[in-house]
């Protein structure tokens, strides 16, 4: 299923417009990546929850020459679902 798939059966099951079905999942995915943003958690009870890793710069290899170097740190996106939805 694509987002246009998942926009058109959020519509029909709110029995709402196309437009404002895809308006809702918008908002709701903006909202969602903001909070990773900022370092929050996103927890939906019986779905999962999305959390933000923080990843640490680190010291690596580069295969081919042997030089080392450090990694850039960077913050993840990660979605643990629940036992609910593991259970499917």
């Amino acid at each position: 299923m694509n987002k246009k798939e998942l926009v058109a059966k959020l519509a029909d099951h709110l029995d709402t417009s196309q437009s404002a079905a895809g308006d809702m999942l918008n908002g709701t995915l903006e909202i969602i990546t903001n909070e990773l943003k900022d370092g929050n958690e996103v927890n939906l009870p019986g779905f999962g929850k999305f959390i933000a890793k923080h990843r640490p710069s680190r010291e690596m290899r580069n295969p081919q020459t042997g030089e080392k170097m450090m990694s850039k740190a960077k913050t993840s996106a990660q979605f643990r679902p629940s036992v609910g939805l593991k259970d499917l």
